[in-house]
């Protein structure tokens, strides 16, 4: 997977994988204006906006930790129609969010967000299952960077825009925008091919539930006898940690330590962005000399370093410059550990396994959430800092040595 050299432009010379990629820039956009419209949303009709932020959070992150389940649907049937299927669902749940217009309205919000993110967790597991069977696992890396770089391209161009489509017409606008954005998202799937999961039992004539039960039960037993599949999720969870808690607590960051107002988060949000925008462009040269385990280890390591400098830097300059290698670090570790986990897994095991991958980022994000919440005011927002640092440090040790057996496998193309 690591050895052959793949820039982005061959990788989007396959005409599959550009219709995915474009139709993921172009929903993700919408996203992001649907999340500033629901932040101004918010901070116009809630009496506490602080609260209702965690409570709209919280809406978005649960429906990942029970993920799993999805997995299943993902690997019984075609792929392509459960991606444009929840596109459509998608782009009419979003225009729930048209009702809310007072404060007692807020509750609608939530059930929104609650309801596009679940319908979401069905459409990544089968977005990364499709990807090995559309590119080449030469490719594999290249491919998870560049839907890595998407995420972060929607970001700054989303936000961007949202803001400005807000101030000229209305924060429903932004919402209109993001339900067009999911239909053009599906419409474009329509003109990929993508292969369907290979099955390795026939499904038996049993009750639909049973059958759902029996293949649940199948992917966990999958998952929890393939230790190396285990040790690729553990430090996923710890990665995603590591950026969530940094991103949550940065405003009290710059307030508590610093004394810089708050406004400033807006420059650490660039920087981590800009190094986010470096570790994808940068992750395809990597894998023309490095190894994957070399990628992750050393990715991990220096993470944890720049989560520590957060901590005790005391000037702002530090700050930013762990800012640049925390966002640096994650996408090469995350896009690293997504290649690997695609080429580990049989295409019949894919969804759940991917689905799994959801859960424990979800993990990861609502780990995150609480250290923000419940930590940050008991201990303060250093002391979690340094943290966060310390466990993302030693798993990047850790993988040195864990992630030995999962790369021999793949350099050696066995099966798991």
């Amino acid at each position: 997977m690591n050895n052959h050299k793949t820039g982005m432009l061959t990788v989007l010379q396959n005409r599959d994988f550009l219709a995915l990629w474009l139709s993921q820039l172009v929903s993700k956009v919408g996203d992001n204006f649907a999340v500033i419209a629901a932040l101004v949303l918010i901070n116009r009709l809630a009496e506490r906006a602080g609260i209702a932020v965690v409570v709209i959070a919280a809406a978005m992150t649960i429906p990942q930790l029970f993920a799993l389940a999805s997995g299943v649907i993902v690997d019984r049937f075609s792929r392509k129609t459960v991606m444009i299927l929840t596109d459509v669902l998608r782009a009419g749940v979003i225009l729930l969010a048209l009702l809310v217009q007072k404060p007692g309205h807020l509750y609608i919000l939530y059930i929104t967000a609650f309801g596009v993110m679940a319908l979401g967790a069905l459409y990544i597991p089968a977005r990364n299952a499709s990807i090995p069977n559309m590119v080449p696992e030469e490719h594999l890396l290249t491919a998870n960077a560049l839907v890595q770089a998407t995420e972060l391209a929607s970001l700054i161009v989303g936000a961007f825009l949202a803001s400005l489509i807000i101030s000229l017409t209305s924060v429903y606008t932004a919402f209109i925008v993001d339900s067009v954005t999911f239909f053009i998202s599906g419409v474009l799937l329509i003109w990929a091919r993508i292969p369907n999961a290979r099955r390795t039992t026939p499904t038996a004539p049993r009750g639909e539930f049973h059958q759902f039960w029996e293949e649940f039960t199948e992917g966990l037993r999958y998952i929890g006898s393939n230790k190396h599949l285990l040790q690729l999720m553990a430090i996923t969870t710890v990665a995603t940690l590591g950026l969530s808690a940094t991103t949550l607590l940065a405003a009290a960051y710059f307030e508590q330590l610093l004394g810089i107002s708050a406004q400033y988060q807006g420059f650490l949000l660039g920087t981590e962005g800009i190094g986010m925008a470096l570790g994808a462009l940068l992750i395809s040269i990597y894998a023309s000399w490095a190894r994957s385990r070399q990628i992750v280890s050393v990715t991990m390591i220096v993470l944890g370093g720049g989560i520590l400098v957060f901590a005790m830097a005391p000037v702002y300059w530090l700050v930013l410059i762990g800012a640049l290698l925390v966002g640096l670090c994650v996408v090469s570790a995350r896009t690293t550990l997504a290649a690997m986990t695609q080429a580990l897994v049989s295409d019949a095991q894919r969804g759940r396994v991917e689905s799994a991958m959801v859960t424990v980022i979800g993990i990861g994000t609502m780990g995150a959430l609480i250290m923000a919440g419940v930590l940050g005011d008991i201990v303060g927002p250093k002391s979690v800092f340094m943290l966060t640092g310390v466990v993302v440090l030693l798993a990047g040790i850790a993988s040195i040595f864990t992630l030995r057996g999962a790369e021999e496998r793949l350099l050696n193309n066995l099966e798991p």
